[in-house]
Formats: C-alpha cells, sequence, structure tokens
C-alpha cells in the first residue's frame, strides 16, 4: 500500500506545482491565452484540493506545497509561457499515469475510486495538454499514451 500512497502524494505534488507554475504564466500570456492558462490553474487546484481530502481520508498527511519550484527553463515569452504550460500538464499526467499504474500493479488501491479517479485526472491534463501543444508544436498536436 505504501507505493500506491507515494503514488498517490507524487501526484498531489504535480498538482501543486501546476498550480504554482501557472502563476508564472500570466504577464506573458495574451487576453485569450490568460483566459485558458486562469481555468487550467482553476482545474488543477480543484484537483488539488480534492486529492488533499482524498488522501486525509485513509489518514494520510498530504504532501505540501513547496516554497518555490524552479522553473526548467526562462519563461519570458508567449512561447516559452505556452511551452511551460505544456511541460506542466504533460508532468501532471505522468504523475497520473503512474499512480493508475501502481494501483493496478497492487491489488486494492486504499480508495475505491482512486483507479477512475486518477483516469479523470490523467485524461483531463492529457486534454490540457493538447490544446497547449496545438500552439507550441502545431504540427504535432497529439501523442500517443499520454503521460509516458
Amino acid at each position: 500500500m505504501t507505493a500506491v500512497i507515494d503514488a498517490w502524494e507524487a501526484a498531489l505534488a504535480a498538482e501543486h506545482a501546476a498550480v504554482a507554475g501557472y502563476d508564472v504564466l500570466g504577464p506573458r500570456l495574451d487576453a485569450i491565452h490568460m483566459a485558458t492558462a486562469r481555468a487550467d490553474q482553476q482545474a488543477h487546484r480543484d484537483l488539488r484540493d480534492a486529492t488533499s481530502r482524498a488522501l486525509t481520508a485513509p489518514g494520510q498527511a498530504p504532501v505540501p506545497a513547496q516554497p518555490d519550484y524552479p522553473l526548467p527553463f526562462p519563461v519570458d515569452t508567449a512561447a516559452t509561457a505556452q511551452r511551460f504550460a505544456l511541460t506542466l500538464e504533460s508532468r501532471c499526467a505522468g504523475a497520473w499515469r503512474y499512480l493508475i499504474a501502481v494501483a493496478a500493479s497492487t491489488g486494492q488501491p486504499p480508495s475505491p475510486n482512486l483507479r477512475a479517479d486518477a483516469q479523470a485526472a490523467l485524461t483531463a491534463s492529457a486534454v490540457r495538454a493538447t490544446r497547449w501543444r496545438r500552439l507550441v508544436d502545431p504540427a504535432k498536436p497529439t501523442v500517443p499514451f499520454p503521460g509516458i
């Protein structure tokens, strides 16, 4: 069960990072893309809060947000902001996909809906990633098996 909890905590950590990461995008995006970023950030905030509550239910102490999240590259233009949004969504998709794999391999997850909830989170991040990927790389707007 510890492996499942660790993977679940990693997914929560990815959600914390996404919420913080979307704050970086604001000053670099136009109004249309800023509205998208705000909606995406709210989706991550809602998922982060729901995940924290779900982890608390079986008696776990949810991993807290970090005081700072280093940027993987400079985010100083609209193009790099869009690429960073894609990075955030891809990382979240990967974390949720990993949780699904771990929960499936260990038998009974600590929550009866864990795998379904993780699949919904993976799908939502994959859809958001596709929207950002269309801006970053219009020639390759989708990827097979998001989160890998």
